[in-house]
């Protein structure tokens, strides 16, 4: 069929181009490309020489005949046999392949052997070709992180508590998470923050933000969409040094990103991914995880008031942050005081945050149920959908919850204001004492309704709360432009 000294056969030639192009990703390319543009005319001979080889190989190595007989004969036959006890091989099966594969639906069979078999889980390389296998790619590492543990090194590792082994994160990580993704938000919306003493002054800044020894628990309103999340977590690590855990919607953790209101990992993004029948595994974390959000429950709000740490919560929930038309800065929370009693037997101190700009971003054409009563079946399936959501409230199911996003359309950027109001000592509340628990339940949210309506009224005398005239005073000047007088919030 051929040989290294003589002329490659057409077989050799035609093979040999079609794999050097279907083969390599485009890294490869690009490498491959470089080599033979700094190739100069006295190494020409030795490259043509080389390929030359090259065809040999594939002709020696791997016949016409040997690749009709596969194709034709083996690969069917076998598939044949294989295919109908793929689901009983419930042996740990680990799937590698490329993304980029232009040789074999690589990735199509990733997912189909997912589905099909007990214990498979699929590693795409991203990036990667038919051939993985080069320096950028440790097949070591894989099987060493691959999720079945094949050497017992992970067997006695201690499972991750994000109540009590998560940790602040580093200077570095949250200026990287600032600059990347609040920024945009803060150049909007040019947030103003105010805080209040226990005399119920108010000052610009959060200086009047305790931090005591004990549990800290924020409560918020949620704004419409909740695009504010990071601008809150952002001003209080880097102002103040506290780390505020939200306590988030079970939906934020299937991709979430508050500082950016978008998903998205953390940090540079990871090369490999990888799924089974559960969906990801070991995904990177998001910036609600590495910021410190955890699951809103009982349980986990329990624990972080029990271990002397900051939450964030937002009463209102889904039904607040996808308000209706004509709902702006409208409270929606429970009746239960419960919050309260958890943060009164731990002694927290409780501190209302009035935030106020987010509706007036944005126009509501659909809200939610208007969206539910629309004809041909997409209210329905919208119900559907809804109802599939899990509830966050561990005492209602999926149906009382309405996870129903408003359709709304983005507006000239309003300005931002966030009002952290009077703190409260639960340290003198029984916890016991539900009529107690429902009184400081009403002062929290009197306070925060009281920093609603003031800055929803002090905002009128803000000179700067006009987008063009602001941004423009920003870009020039590059420092946040100046708003209202702190006198406008303490009228009586």
């Amino acid at each position: 069929e051929g040989s290294s000294q003589s002329l490659p056969t057409p077989y050799s030639v035609i093979g040999g181009i079609a794999l050097s192009v279907m083969v390599p990703d485009s890294t490869q390319y690009r490498n491959i490309f470089d080599i033979v543009s700094r190739t100069n005319a006295g190494e020409l001979q030795d490259v043509v020489t080389a390929m030359r080889d090259a065809f040999g190989i594939l002709a020696d190595n791997l016949p016409a005949k040997v690749i009709e007989h596969r194709v034709g004969q083996w690969c069917h036959v076998g598939s044949q046999i294989v295919n109908p006890r793929l689901h009983k091989l419930n042996v740990p099966t680990l799937f590698i392949g490329g993304d980029e594969d232009n040789m074999l639906p690589t990735k199509e069979e990733g997912d189909r052997l997912v589905n099909i078999m007990p214990n498979c889980t699929r590693l795409m390389v991203k990036d990667g070709g038919h051939f993985i296998l080069d320096d950028r790619f440790n097949l070591t590492s894989a099987i060493i992180d691959a999720p079945f543990d094949p050497f017992n090194q992970k067997r006695n590792e201690k499972k991750y508590d994000p109540i009590s082994d998560w940790v602040t994160p580093s200077n570095e990580a949250i200026y990287e998470a600032v600059d990347s993704r609040v920024k945009l938000l803060r150049d909007l919306f040019s947030p103003k923050f105010f805080s209040t003493g226990s005399d119920g002054k108010r000052k610009f800044g959060l200086g009047k933000v305790p931090t005591p020894d004990g549990p800290l628990l924020f409560v918020a309103n949620h704004q419409l969409i909740g695009l504010d999340l990071g601008m809150i977590i952002a001003e209080l690590l880097v102002k103040r040094g506290i780390a505020a855990r939200g306590l988030a919607h079970p939906m934020v953790f299937q991709g979430g990103n508050g500082f950016g209101g978008g998903a998205g990992p953390t940090g540079p993004p990871r090369r490999v991914s990888k799924v089974n029948k559960e969906g990801p595994v070991d995904p990177p974390p998001g910036d609600f995880q590495t910021f410190g959000a955890v699951m809103v429950s009982p349980k986990n709000y329990y624990r972080l008031m029990a271990t002397g740490q900051t939450g964030l919560l937002f009463p209102g929930g889904v039904r607040e942050v996808f308000h209706g038309k004509g709902e702006d800065y409208e409270l929606f929370w429970p009746e239960k005081a419960d919050f309260v009693r958890v943060a009164a037997r731990f002694n927290a101190t409780i501190v209302p945050i009035s935030a106020v700009g987010a509706a007036d971003s944005a126009n509501i054409l659909l809200d939610p149920e208007e969206l539910l009563n629309l004809p041909f079946g997409l209210g329905d399936r919208l119900k559907n959908s809804s109802e599939g959501t899990i509830s966050a409230r561990f005492d209602q199911n999926n149906a009382d919850e309405r996870f129903v996003p408003p359709l709304v359309v983005p507006s000239v950027p309003a300005r931002h204001y966030f009002v952290f109001g009077k703190p409260f000592d639960t340290s003198t509340v029984d916890h016991s004492d539900r009529g107690a628990c429902a009184n400081l339940y009403g002062e929290v949210k009197s306070e925060l309704k009281r920093g609603l309506n003031d800055v929803l009224l002090a905002r009128k005398k803000d000179p700067y709360k006009e987008f063009s005239l602001r941004y423009m005073l920003e870009r020039l000047s590059g420092k946040p432009a100046p708003t209202f007088a702190t006198d406008e919030l303490n009228k009586k």
